[in-house]
């Protein structure tokens, strides 16, 4: 009779255990299983809801992409030795920031604070402010032991740390004076993206990264062999020979829609009522090569800012003004 008993209890044990494993089970399941998805024979690919984790995307198809985000909705800027704002800095903010809504800006700079004006017109659109993070980092000097140039140390050094930045983190790198027109997240679910246009070298202004983009460390590898007395060979011309003439299957590759060809800065300082600028999905200002690429125009309208921008009848006038003086 106890013999009986027991087995009983012992039974009721059991099934409670069991309970217990089964109840332990479903709420760990439903977190950690969403996290990865069988790929290719690989846990690969990260859920929706947590893009930027790990990722092998050996065999990955950068042509049709996913159907959830795999790079971060963070926008990354360099500002080396820049303690101020201009306000072409501000327009491109407030245009990324309407056109896209990151996340978060991070702002990658050797300056222990930001100041003047546009610094303080900034913090006038608090849900864009607050968006806004600071990280310190040094401008490069070296790259595998060999010394940056001295005329181009900061632009070679910006070049430089941009991939490294999405290796660290992945996300949106810009330039500071590109103008996001249309939102971006149709690019999120490819593991790199960036323009490559025919007939051309990669444009660097603008890329889209998961921080395990087989590219990444591909381009950064290049520069042992580094030439300090090129402008773009390292940047441009050395990666899309030594690697995506062999490998364009690494990235996602855009063709005009990043605006990187430098003709379509006549349309923005030369043209009125260019409407196709907003075809573009983001366009390279080139703002700081005016004086010799623009002339006539850079000689009538030397400055532009919130004042003179009001008179601009040009077609980055239209953008300027949409993307300031908007809500």
């Amino acid at each position: 009779m106890k013999f009986l008993e027991y087995n009983a209890w012992m039974f009721h044990q059991h099934r409670i255990i069991k309970a217990i494993c089964l109840l332990l089970l479903l709420f760990i399941t439903e977190e950690t299983l969403r996290t990865y998805v069988w790929y290719d024979h690989d846990f690969v690919r990260p859920s929706p809801r947590t893009p930027g984790l790990s990722v092998n995307f050996t065999g990955f198809d950068n042509v049709s992409g996913v159907n959830y985000y795999l790079v971060p909705n963070v926008i990354h800027i360099i500002r080396f030795n820049k303690k101020t704002f201009d306000f072409v800095d501000v327009v491109c903010l407030r245009a990324a920031y309407r056109a896209q809504k990151p996340d978060k800006f991070v702002i990658h700079t050797n300056e222990k604070e930001f100041e003047g004006k546009y610094w303080l017109k900034l913090q006038t659109w608090p849900d864009l402010f607050r968006r806004i993070e600071i990280k310190y980092r040094a401008p490069p000097t070296k790259i595998f032991g060999q010394s940056l140039s001295k005329d181009w140390q900061l632009h070679h050094g910006s070049d430089i740390e941009r991939v490294r930045i999405l290796i660290e983190y992945g996300g949106i790198w810009m330039d500071n004076d590109v103008y996001i027109v249309q939102n971006l997240d149709r690019y999120r679910k490819f593991e790199m993206v960036l323009n490559w246009d025919e007939n051309q070298f990669l444009a660097t202004q603008l890329y889209l990264a998961h921080k395990d983009a087989r590219f990444l460390p591909l381009y950064l590898e290049t520069y042992r062999q580094y030439r300090s007395n090129l402008w773009y060979y390292n940047a441009g011309e050395r990666p899309t020979q030594e690697i995506l003439y062999k490998h364009p299957e690494l990235i996602h590759r855009v063709k005009n829609l990043f605006g990187a060809d430098t003709s379509l800065s006549y349309n923005l300082y030369n043209k009125k009522n260019w409407t196709e600028w907003r075809n573009q999905h983001a366009i390279h200002l080139l703002f700081n090569h005016r004086s010799y690429m623009h002339k006539e125009n850079y000689q009538k309208y030397p400055v532009l800012d919130e004042k003179t921008i009001l008179d601009y009848k040009q077609t980055f006038g239209e953008m300027a003004r949409e993307a300031y003086f908007s809500e």
